[in-house]
């Protein structure tokens, strides 16, 4: 049976002259047993938690009807109405509510209806840990914070979008595209987030795919960069259990990049401004924190924080040395910025496999290790979802064009129209057509090509 997990993102509303969260949140405790909601209103006497107890279903459907309640704890086996039934009325009467179920090892198909009917947020084994106890509260409760705190945000966007709207239509449309991305984005990232702990595949499928979704960045060179992640593991003898963690530090390496501007994420790093590029490298901080949660994912998400390190110890976010950063984050490291290189993610033109080999190399000792970049060349070569171009990409203009030169991404006009596909081998023919269409358009074209013309 599949179950079904809620997007808490949606139904929550709150207005937006009330952005801070409140002082005491009001939790309400329901089992049959008074010795447990005792001992759950003790525990949360430390916190700043109103504890409503609640005997039943009955009393606690009770106590919502008179009370603003913002989360529910409740036991899973209870005589008449059981918890299952009692969060599946708390999810038709108050779908804002958090719910979190109380279950033994023997209720898991009582629970796994409990997540479909009643739509639950987490389940919590009994005996429960109190510290973890406690920290699923806070995740929950801060969440809901800053769901809140969003939405009033995206309402205030909105309402000065309109006030621009009679100045300049075009920009009002580009904000509320942009204020949209970032919506949809936060959302995915947050329903990603509320997986449950040991669900630690469907939560890596989540963050993939997200990644994938962005058009700037794409699952693709996800992939490859993972892919050339495992071989230098295995190359260097890494063990299993080792490998995965830093094949899955190369696959999910971008994931705080989501949410950043798409004009930052279109630019290739060698244009970026000082400022730009801080904040562009702050991305492995963001991913550091949405794999928090995840605790069987802390290695992956502590080798992503450290790919920026530098080995003399000048690096981000940590400024660790050479000897104190972790082999996967340099591994990380080379792995990525060929793929970058490649692709076009590092300078504006992309590079060959060669290409890209040179580059790394005039930063191996500080930026890269050196010991990885010598086996870089033997290992790229086993990559089987890199196509690389066969020579350095250069950007020219049409008087630069001659015959044999090959087209490395589609021509298109200013309507986004494809004038060349890439691959086009350009001829005398296509050069003479497209001088004409640059004088009667009068607009310079720009082309991606590598020069064949020359070979043998």
């Amino acid at each position: 049976m599949r179950l079904f997990m809620p997007d808490t993102t949606a139904g929550i509303a709150q207005s937006p002259a009330t952005p801070e969260a409140p002082l005491t949140w009001n939790i309400l405790c329901v089992d049959d047993e008074e010795s447990v909601v005792k001992a759950l209103r003790r525990l949360l006497r430390q916190g700043p938690y109103k504890v409503f107890p609640a005997l039943s279903g009955a009393e606690g459907l009770k106590i919502m009807a008179e009370q603003n309640i913002d989360l529910v704890i409740s036991d899973m086996r209870m005589p008449e109405m059981s918890g299952a039934d009692f969060l599946t009325e708390v999810a038709t009467q108050h779908p804002n509510c958090i719910r979190i179920l109380l279950t033994g090892y023997s209720d898991m198909d009582s629970t796994i209806k409990a997540v479909n009917d009643g739509q639950i947020h987490r389940y919590i084994q009994k005996p429960w840990n109190n510290e973890d106890l406690l920290l699923i509260l806070e995740q929950s409760l801060e969440r809901v914070r800053l769901e809140r705190e969003n939405k009033r945000l995206l309402v205030q966007v909105e309402a000065q979008n309109k006030q621009l709207q009679g100045m300049n239509e075009q920009l009002e449309e580009k904000v509320n595209q942009r204020t949209e991305q970032i919506r949809m984005a936060l959302a995915k990232l947050e329903k990603a987030n509320l997986q449950v702990r040991d669900n630690l595949n469907s939560t890596i499928r989540t963050f993939y795919n997200l990644i994938s979704l962005n058009p700037h960045l794409g699952g693709s060179a996800a992939v490859k960069t993972g892919e050339l992640c495992k071989l230098f593991c295995l190359k260097l003898g890494v063990d299993k259990a080792k490998i995965r963690e830093i094949q899955l530090a190369g696959l999910l390496a971008e994931l705080g990049l989501l949410g950043q501007p798409a004009e930052l994420l279109s630019k290739p790093i060698e244009l970026m401004t000082p400022e730009e590029l801080t904040r562009f490298k702050s991305h492995p901080i963001s991913a550091h924190v949405a794999l928090a949660p995840a605790t069987g994912l802390s290695g992956v998400a502590e080798i992503i924080r450290h790919q920026y390190e530098q080995l003399d110890g000048s690096g981000f976010p940590d400024k660790l040395t050479k000897e104190q950063i972790p082999l996967g984050s340099k591994i990380l490291a080379v792995s990525r910025d060929y793929i970058y290189a490649v692709e076009g993610k590092l300078k504006k033109t992309r590079t060959s496999s060669q290409g890209a080999i040179e580059l790394l190399i005039m930063g191996a000792g500080r930026a890269y290790d050196g010991e990885l970049v010598d086996l870089l060349p033997a290992l790229v070569s086993r990559l089987t979802s890199e196509q690389a171009l066969s020579d350095n990409e250069h950007i020219i203009s049409l008087e630069k064009l001659v015959p044999g030169m090959l087209l490395t991404r589609s021509l298109l006009n200013q309507n986004e129209i494809m004038l060349l596909p890439e691959g086009h081998v350009f001829t005398e023919e296509t050069i003479k057509r497209l001088k004409a269409f640059e004088e009667t358009e009068r607009t310079p074209l720009e082309l991606y090509v590598i020069d064949r013309s020359k070979a043998p």
